[in-house]
């Protein structure tokens, strides 16, 4: 019914090959996907430090397979550990997970409900969506609205762009009358800008390819906006600078910080790259008075944040075996009215064709016989089958079938009363009838 396909920061080394490869297979995964003829609907999720189909399939094995093959053709083969398939309860239980952010680096972390929201829009938008999908993305969302609303589980520092912001304020002491610039205007640099507030900056400048975006931003912040031409220049002025770009490159090299130091030499300058791929070269940290932090150097802050949530995880992940428990049971109820449905089917022809001949044989025959013949005809036509397949069951020892079936048919404790004394005494009274037909 659903097999995902996945690779991401939990199943990669420090996230940096997943995002080395991922960017550069852009529109060539979907068309591979829609390839498929198995796969009647899918969605992907491709974000920073995650890479995701959700699909939906009648045929579960032709799909894990055409995974098996897409994973060999896109992923060099020392980075093909990264990725798993998953199917059915456990693809479910995991986008479940994903929404309410517990399988992200920063636990319950709010960012992924958005993104997941947008992968799940943008694929009803190309028409890659149908019914089976639409409902299980709308019970993760909902699920995400549960855990969110019943738990502390998104309380605190629960981002990469809060964990940055926390992690500069660890390092400068506070944030208070100092110069600051942004590098990017997406959702982890609007996180950043959020978490600033009330931080009592001196000035803020944002720096975006976009730059009305980056106009955006900075208005949030009663901030600058610069173009991405003058970053180093806004830069130059800063005690810290947040990077959260999605350019596949660096946009912060080593030449750019040894010209801006050359010009302030004694004043220490604090960088955080948040950036998958990272967006600020590695050489700069070599420069003097330059700190150079990056996703690595958030681990701490990370591990802190789950240590505090422990409780609330555990609370999330009951209401996440709750959903998924329930999701069981509707299937199991699925299973068991679709075989009411065929069970429908077949007696209604049945009926109809004895009703036929009922009717045809009412202009010549007894009302009564007629009705009575037909009540007859009915019944053994109805229980023809199951008698037969039921002293196959018992005849072949299955005494577990033919248990169910007298629960089926309500009968259980009849049956159960039908003892070893019940079959001698049945078995004295047939061989009296003998006996006294002989003697007669």
């Amino acid at each position: 019914m659903i097999v995902s396909l996945h690779a991401t920061h939990e199943s990669a080394d420090g996230t940096e090959c997943l995002n080395d490869i991922v960017p550069k297979l852009g529109e060539e995964i979907e068309a591979m996907v829609s390839r498929v003829p198995e796969i009647k609907e899918f969605v992907i999720i491709n974000t920073c430090n995650r890479f995701e189909i959700y699909t939906a399939t009648y045929n579960n094995d032709e799909v894990h397979n055409a995974f098996t093959q897409m994973i060999k053709k896109l992923f060099p083969y020392d980075t093909r550990k990264i990725t798993y398939v998953l199917e059915d309860s456990a693809s479910i239980g995991h986008l479940f997970r994903v929404v309410c952010g517990l399988d992200s680096l920063i636990v319950g972390e709010n960012e992924i409900q958005h993104q997941v929201k947008v992968s799940y829009a943008k694929a009803r938008e190309n028409g890659s969506v149908g019914k089976i999908l639409s409902h299980f993305f709308n019970r993760a969302l909902s699920v995400g609205k549960r855990v969110r609303s019943e738990t502390a589980l998104n309380k605190g520092a629960v981002s990469v762009g809060s964990a940055a912001v926390e992690l500069a304020t660890q390092k400068l002491g506070t944030l208070n009358n100092k110069n600051i610039t942004i590098l990017g205007a997406g959702d982890t640099a609007t996180v950043i800008a959020k978490n600033l507030l009330g931080k009592s900056p001196n000035a803020v400048f944002v720096s975006n390819r976009t730059f009305e975006r980056a106009r955006e931003l900075a208005s949030v912040l009663g901030g600058v906006a610069v173009p991405m031409s003058h970053r180093i220049e806004a830069m130059e002025n800063s005690d810290l600078v947040l990077v959260a770009t999605s350019a596949p490159h660096p946009v912060v090299r080593y030449e750019h910080v040894t010209e801006l130091m050359s010009r302030r030499p004694e004043k220490k300058l604090l960088i955080i790259d948040v950036s998958l791929p990272r967006n600020v070269a590695e050489d700069v940290a070599q420069i003097d008075n330059v700190e150079l932090d990056n996703l690595d150097s958030l681990e701490r802050i990370a591990m802190e944040n789950a240590n505090k949530r422990r409780k609330e995880v555990f609370e999330a992940e009951k209401i996440v075996e709750e959903e998924l428990e329930r999701i069981n049971d509707e299937q199991k109820e699925r299973d068991a009215n679709e075989i009411i449905r065929i069970i429908s089917l077949k007696l209604s022809e049945l009926r109809a064709a004895e009703l036929e001949v009922a009717i045809a044989r009412s202009k010549t025959v007894n009302p009564e016989e007629v009705m009575d013949d037909l009540s007859r005809a009915l019944i053994n036509k109805i229980t023809a089958e199951v008698y037969r397949n039921l002293r196959d069951a018992s005849r072949n020892g299955r005494k577990d079938l033919c248990g169910n079936i007298a629960e089926l048919f309500g009968v259980e404790d009849d049956v159960s009363g039908y003892t070893y004394e019940t079959i001698e005494k049945e078995q004295e009274d047939k061989e009296s009838a003998v006996g006294d037909e002989t003697a007669s």
